[in-house]
């Protein structure tokens, strides 16, 4: 077995195993500044979650907004509209962690 270096945003090193084909999950850090949005309301397959490391930010997902603080985490549908805001004074670090494609699709 071999792992390569794979470049994610936010992160040192993520040693993928060089086996698997593609990326079937993907992991990367992002930070975002007070009063700033990360990303733009998007969606797309796979499933999806969100730790937070540090701050907190609102999570709007099809208009239901849900605050989440450091050390909080959430799994949700990404088919459904979703993104992530900083309404705090402080930056947010946030680790997403995304599947390609949803289980059983």
């Amino acid at each position: 077995m071999q792992f390569l270096d794979h470049a994610v945003r936010g992160i040192a090193h993520c040693w993928l195993d060089a086996d698997l084909k593609g990326e079937p999950l993907h992991v990367h850090i992002t930070e975002v500044a007070p009063g700033h949005r990360s990303p733009p309301p998007h969606q797309h397959g796979g499933l999806e979650g969100v730790y937070m490391i540090e701050g907190e930010g609102t999570l709007e997902i099809d208009g239901v907004a849900q605050v989440l603080r450091a050390n909080e985490a959430t799994v949700f549908d990404p088919r459904k509209l979703h993104g992530l805001v900083n309404h705090s004074r402080a930056p947010m670090r946030y680790l997403v962690i995304l599947t390609q494609d949803a289980p059983g699709s």
